[in-house]
């Protein structure tokens, strides 16, 4: 770490790690760390403050491919979209904008499986694209595409109109997803 920078890790239970991070003594990130109960998947929540811009909250699901049990080990990150605890849809026509507030990040997805940029000052870094189509009349699937991986995602309408299931997965392990429910407000 940089002389102005320190990293606090506290570890809370057998499968939570608690990790703050500062600058100047002022706090930038806060990260929840969570191991599933077979220590297989990771997952960490992360909140980063910025003095001129949004709050951004995301989340990282990552599987492990070495080690066997507790943090230490090699993880394989799942996903290169991060995931946001909100999130904004608009319809115009045929293009959906995806918008996540407070991660700075958006997308107008067309359903002719073009591929589309994720935009925003928050974008994850190189160029990830993002194709969308429907699947039935409350589900769409996008294929996301970035810094050479593929990754599938799905936004489901539930049957009252009040949630929307965001799944999200590899294409070459599908039983493997990682799972948002939004609630409409």
């Amino acid at each position: 770490m940089p002389k102005n920078r320190t990293l606090a890790c506290v570890k809370t239970s057998a499968t939570a790690l608690n990790l703050t991070r500062k600058e100047d003594g002022v706090k930038k990130k806060v990260s929840h760390w969570e191991l599933s109960a077979d220590a297989s998947v990771l997952t960490a929540t992360a909140t980063a403050f910025s003095p001129t811009g949004p709050v951004t909250t995301m989340q990282a699901v990552t599987s492990r491919l070495s080690g066997s049990n507790d943090f230490a080990g090699k993880w394989r990150d799942k996903s290169f979209l991060q995931r946001h605890s909100d999130m904004t849809l608009r319809l115009d026509s045929h293009t959906l904008h995806i918008n996540y507030p407070g991660a700075g990040q958006h997308i107008d997805a067309t359903f002719d499986g073009a591929d589309t940029a994720v935009q925003g000052p928050h974008a994850p870094e190189g160029v990830v694209t993002c194709a969308a189509r429907l699947v039935g009349q409350r589900k769409i699937l996008f294929e996301t595409k970035g810094n050479g991986k593929v990754q599938q995602y799905s936004l489901e309408l539930n049957n009252d109109g009040k949630t929307i299931t965001e799944s999200w997965w590899d294409p070459d392990r599908p039983i493997d997803k990682g799972t948002f429910v939004y609630e409409k407000k």
